[in-house]
């Protein structure tokens, strides 16, 4: 049976070690994982693939400027409240830009608002759910199959504790066991990744 290395508790967050210009690892794997995320969000807002890759390089530039100076504050919404900032002015920065080559083509068929972006509520989802997937798959390899199906069956899918220890025939304490290993590890995973993000601990 893998067990969680426990040294992942004493390493230092993501954001700690990105701040820091001489980690080019960090700002790799801040880049692996915001990139993907900013991008998809951009596809959200309807961006064709070309714009939406073009704005999520602008904001991952704006972000290699402004991170060094970036003060984690939680009682402000942190990380991912500034992300978000800088990402809907991003935006709106290419809707204006749009709009104001559609205002010199009269014909055009295309008409975009800036105002209807959506708020932080829609990026706080999106946001969420981005950042626990990837923990998700960063913490996965470390927990044998029958850990991992046991907690994804009852944590994520929702199937009863009872009825999972019944389906891989083991013990329902070791579903409970599972779900505590892993909830922890994936507490850790996310606080290393964006260190803001609260996990419900609830089945």
């Amino acid at each position: 049976m893998s067990e969680p290395n426990e040294s992942h508790t004493t390493r230092p967050s993501l954001l700690l070690r990105v701040r820091n210009a001489r980690d080019e690892l960090a700002w790799s794997l801040f880049v692996e994982i915001y990139g993907p995320l900013i991008y998809a969000y951009c596809r959200r807002q309807m961006l064709a693939e070309t714009d939406a890759a073009d704005v999520s390089q602008e904001v991952l530039t704006r972000l290699a400027k402004a991170i060094h100076s970036f003060e984690y504050q939680p009682e402000k919404g942190g990380f991912r409240k500034w992300l978000g900032t800088i990402t809907h002015n991003e935006l709106a920065r290419f809707y204006k830009k749009r709009q104001r080559v559609v205002r010199c083509q009269p014909a055009a068929d295309e008409h975009f608002e800036v105002d209807s972006l959506p708020g932080q509520s829609d990026w706080s989802e999106h946001f969420q759910a981005s950042v626990l997937n990837m923990a998700l798959g960063r913490i996965e390899p470390e927990f044998d199959r029958v850990q991992w199906d046991a907690f994804q069956q009852v944590w994520i899918e929702d199937v009863s504790a009872k009825a999972v220890a019944e389906a891989l025939s083991i013990p329902i304490e070791k579903i409970y066991v599972a779900k505590s290993r892993i909830l922890k590890r994936l507490r850790e995973e996310i606080l290393l990744l964006s260190e803001d993000l609260p996990i419900v601990d609830s089945w």
